[in-house]
């Protein structure tokens, strides 16, 4: 009983801290809902028939600007999944923020992962419904 009482206590004092963290964490929540909405959404149907060249969308620009993309793009990755870590054991989305970042950092077999992940019926059954209520036609392999 003395635990539960310690606990309500620290809440109490730090209120300020535990509301930045709900505000944060429901901001989180609706970031990554959105972003992984507008990628499944706007991906070609035939995204992951293909593999794709690592970084081929800045193979063009200058070497500055394309490698500060690169590495701003996995420290990102690597705070959501960071942050989709401690999500897991307080209020959050974890497992989105986790999925998320790993569509974003640059790590060997990724893309093998992420092929398993939508190939399972009940995920590719839900990204081709939004997939169709946003006018575009569904995933191939």
């Amino acid at each position: 009983m003395q635990y539960l009482t310690d606990a309500i206590h620290w809440l109490e004092e730090h209120a300020a801290l535990c509301s930045a963290l709900v505000v944060a964490s429901i901001v989180m929540l609706v970031g990554t809902l959105w972003a992984g909405h507008r990628f499944l959404t706007t991906i070609p149907a035939d995204f992951f028939q293909h593999e794709h060249k690592r970084f081929e969308l800045w193979q063009d620009s200058r070497p500055a600007l394309r490698w500060t993309v690169i590495i701003a793009k996995n420290l990102l990755g690597g705070l959501l999944i960071l942050a989709g870590l401690v999500m897991l054991i307080t209020p959050g989305q974890g497992v989105l923020s986790i999925l998320l970042g790993l569509a974003l950092v640059d790590v060997p077999g990724k893309r093998t992962v992420e092929r398993k992940i939508i190939q399972r019926p009940p995920v590719l059954k839900l990204v081709n419904r939004l997939r169709a209520r946003a006018g575009q036609s569904p995933l191939e392999f």
